[in-house]
């Protein structure tokens, strides 16, 4: 839970006129391209109700339904940028815009920073009994620090493409990269919005995450070595504005995992199921 804490709590970009400005796709596509900003950005706190279900065994704390809070929001300067976007499925970014078009954007992620499943092998048990064991293996609390790339193309401030790339350098827990297709429209004052994304994880990665070391095994966990997973994803959305400040927002996501995740010991579905509805005041 500290991990989840503190994702939630940590909190892109100086352009001439007529370039856009990068930034994470959820932001872009969920408010139909006005990230577009020059120096400056937003901050969002509101409420939120959210159901999922459940992935993994080690989510001891899970409920299908839950209350939180919301915390959102982007900063730029000159360059530099910070992003804890709420409805983002790549975590927290700190970086710099390398390069800008009127179409495209690139951008170096110098970290970003995502809850993670990941356990050292070195300090695995392998000694003690099973029972100790069991409980290592249930541990969740971890962080994925990377750092790496981010292109993304606009269309019209409509239809946006963003890829990404990060290797965790935190504890070389190894690749992750995602594809994502985005598209957005007005109908009066509801904002739509569509999602297809692609996720990568490396092989290391995905033992770290979802893995069983020989030296951890156990009966409950026996030993398993996935191998590079990928999963796909949808999601739609709308905005609502209550009024100048307040935001209703909702929204549904669907990932559909890869084999190599599913077939971890640890799983506990064949998918992802994820739905959100908020209200938020703009600052």
């Amino acid at each position: 839970m500290n991990v989840i804490l503190l994702r939630s709590l940590l909190l892109g970009l100086l352009l001439t006129p007529n370039l856009v400005v990068a930034s994470d796709i959820a932001t872009s596509v969920s408010r139909g391209g006005e990230s577009r900003l020059a120096d400056g950005g937003y901050f969002e706190l509101g409420a939120s109700v959210y159901g999922t279900n459940q992935l993994d065994i080690r989510q001891t704390e899970h409920e299908s339904v839950q209350p939180s809070l919301l915390i959102s929001g982007m900063y730029q300067y000159k360059g530099l940028f910070i992003e804890m976007i709420h409805e983002s499925q790549d975590g927290i970014n700190l970086g710099i815009n390398l390069w800008s078009s009127p179409n495209w954007s690139l951008d170096f992620l110098a970290a970003n920073l995502q809850s993670s499943t990941s356990r050292n092998p070195d300090d695995a048990p392998n000694t003690l009994d099973e029972a100790v064991r069991n409980e290592y293996l249930m541990s969740m609390d971890s962080l994925f620090i990377g750092a790496g790339f981010r292109a993304t193309r606009y269309w019209d401030d409509d239809y946006i493409f963003q890829y990404r790339i990060v290797s965790d350098y935190f504890d070389a827990q190894g690749i992750a990269s995602s594809a994502r297709l985005g598209k957005s429209w007005q109908v009066r004052n509801w904002n739509f919005h569509a999602l297809a994304s692609i996720e990568y994880a490396s092989s290391k990665l995905s033992r770290r995450l979802f893995g069983v070391e020989s030296s951890e095994a156990t009966e409950l966990f026996p030993e398993y070595r996935p191998g590079s997973a990928v999963s796909y994803g949808i999601e739609l959305g709308v905005a609502y504005p209550l009024s100048e400040k307040l935001v209703f927002r909702a929204m549904y996501r669907l990932n559909v995992l890869s084999k190599e995740i599913t077939n971890s010991p640890f799983n506990q579905a064949d998918y992802g199921s994820f739905f959100n509805a908020s209200i938020s005041y703009v600052f």
